[in-house]
């Protein structure tokens, strides 16, 4: 009976294994499965981390420097955020609260970023000290953003963001 369970899932594991692999003549046995597996291939030599981590501080320099063209770079068309306030915006409306002037950010400090890799997805958890006003309000303070970031079409772009405000930085 042992041996009978042990050939069984033998067999099991070299189905699988044909699923997701090519054939030996180069064609999908299977080619939704095939298909899935290389979308969430990574080249091995990518440091999903390194590069999300250096997106974020790009982000955290184009809302200081109200660049535009780097922020619409930055985020997807799909891109929905959640402020500190709990309200939801765009990419759309994050560029025009900048170039609008709704939005002044003086100074943003990253002091850490952790990010997350799932294949082609990759979780940034940011924590940051900014000077600030929104509608020239002073919002100044310690915030922690989650960052959903996606790569698509050979590139990294942020999908969606939420972030809240603490009054102060937490110890470590």
């Amino acid at each position: 009976m042992r041996r009978l369970n042990l050939l069984i899932a033998l067999a099991a594991v070299a189905a699988l294994a044909a699923c997701t692999q090519g054939s030996p003549s180069g064609g999908a046995s299977n080619p939704s499965a095939a298909t899935n597996a290389a979308a969430l291939a990574l080249p091995e030599t990518e440091n999903v981390e390194a590069v999300v981590s250096q997106l974020e501080r790009e982000w955290v320099s184009a809302i200081v420097n109200k660049d535009g063209a780097t922020i619409d770079r930055l985020l997807a068309e799909e891109f929905a955020g959640t402020s500190p306030t709990a309200h939801s915006y765009t990419k759309r409306m994050a560029i025009d609260d900048l170039k609008s002037g709704a939005f002044v950010v003086t100074s943003m400090d990253l002091d850490e970023i952790a990010v997350n890799s799932y294949g082609n997805v990759a979780v940034a958890f940011a924590s940051q000290e900014e000077k600030s006003t929104y509608d020239g309000k002073d919002i100044s303070g310690h915030y922690h953003y989650t960052d959903v970031w996606v790569k698509k079409d050979g590139r990294w772009q942020a999908v969606a963001s939420h972030g809240t405000r603490y009054e102060r930085r937490h110890a470590n």
